[in-house]
């Protein structure tokens, strides 16, 4: 009787012992909530940066489109310059292909720290009744900057994408003004913006003229010089109500 109870106090020292070694000791416990944190802070980093990426990817996308949507109007490239960009060369127009095509006339392009020639082209509209807008340099603050040309429906003004001059004062007198051949009107509602000299900070440069769309209830008031005692003011076009 005493040897089974004995065999039975030995089981009960020996489960207890493996019960007290299997639960984790105070640094087993440190370093399970240590991996815890750690791993719900990879958890929380991978949840960023999955956050970033789709607000990358909807940036992209967005700038896509809205990339897409101006080429489908602006065909050209954009370019800007601190040189003004010389006077227009006169092309000699090839034989259209059909009735059907537009000519694009040339411009000067600038690439490689240089005004480059790009010569005018046959082209057909992308969809039936457009017309051509040319392209134009405009002098912003001191630079000269390019918007390329575009489709445009005669039915709808095209997009206000000139922007005059401040008004200046100088002491030099402009040169006389450039005779310029106006290219074939894009269409109806149309007229022709003569081109005029304005000032760029150190000299006189000149603004080739263009095809502007007529605007109800607004005149446009031609740019102009006007002497004064020891000064010339500029005052460039504008729009005004009628």
């Amino acid at each position: 009787m005493k040897t089974i109870v004995g065999i039975t106090s030995m089981l009960l020292c020996v489960g207890t012992s493996a019960s007290l070694r299997a639960q984790p000791g105070p640094e087993e416990m440190r370093r399970e909530r240590r991996e815890d944190r750690r791993e719900l802070k990879e958890e929380h980093r991978e949840n960023r940066e999955q956050r970033r990426e789709e607000r990358r990817n909807m940036h992209e996308q967005r700038r896509d489109v809205e990339r897409e949507r101006f080429h489908e109007n602006h065909p050209g490239p954009m370019y800007r310059a601190r040189i003004a960009p010389p006077a227009m060369r006169h092309e000699i127009r090839p034989m259209a292909p059909s009735q059907r095509h537009v000519w694009m006339g040339g411009y000067w392009g600038f690439e490689g720290g240089r005004h480059v020639w790009i010569g005018g082209r046959w082209d057909l509209p992308p969809r039936g009744g457009q017309v051509w807008i040319e392209g134009r340099w405009v002098n912003e603050g001191g630079e000269w900057v390019f918007t390329p040309g575009y489709w445009s429906t005669p039915s709808a003004p095209p997009a206000p994408v000139y922007a005059p001059p401040a008004e200046v004062s100088v002491s030099m007198a402009p040169p006389p003004p450039r005779s310029e051949v106006a290219p074939p009107q894009p269409g109806p509602g149309y007229f022709w913006i003569a081109g005029s000299w304005h000032w760029d900070g150190r000299q006189h440069v000149w603004s080739p003229g263009r095809w502007e769309a007529q605007r109800v209830g607004w005149v446009w008031v031609p740019a102009h010089w006007e002497p004064g005692p020891h000064h010339w003011r500029y005052r460039p076009g504008h729009w005004r109500a009628q």
